[in-house]
């Protein structure tokens, strides 16, 4: 179910990236709300393992906030919530996945002309083709 959960969320929050270039976080908090439940009742993750996963978005928002949103806070805000669902490593593993698709796919956009140096990439896109390549990558589940 929580593998479910989060493609879930994934996707909906991809189409609204690449359609409004923008999430709410409306979204976000629900399906926070839903990770949160999921802990409470299987309790998969240590709670240092939560606390770590959590830390990797506030990370996010931190330097959000530092650079002036040249990453967004709907990025952190994911962040903190796949935080909840992945713990620490999985997380972490995560968005390293997911920046270097969105590097690679950047350069290949940019060198077929299809952007410009400046223009902005939805990231959210490349965290659901991360996850995906996640789950087959480890057989189906991401285990702690």
């Amino acid at each position: 179910m929580e593998c479910v959960s989060l493609l879930a969320m994934l996707g909906i929050l991809s189409l609204e990236d690449l359609h409004e270039k923008k999430i709410r976080s409306f979204e976000i908090l629900a399906f926070g709300i839903l990770g949160l439940l999921f802990h409470l009742i299987f309790k998969r993750l240590s709670i240092e393992n939560l606390v770590g996963g959590l830390l990797i978005g506030v990370g996010l928002l931190l330097i959000g906030w530092l650079s002036r949103e040249q990453i967004g806070y709907g990025d952190g805000l994911l962040f903190l919530v796949t935080g909840i669902f992945l713990g620490f490593w999985n997380n972490m593993i995560l968005l390293w996945s997911a920046a270097i698709l969105m590097g690679l796919a950047s350069i290949f956009l940019y060198l077929t002309g299809k952007i410009g140096r400046k223009e902005r990439v939805p990231f959210i896109p490349f965290v659901l083709m991360a996850y995906v390549l996640l789950l087959f990558w480890k057989g189906g589940s991401l285990s702690v």
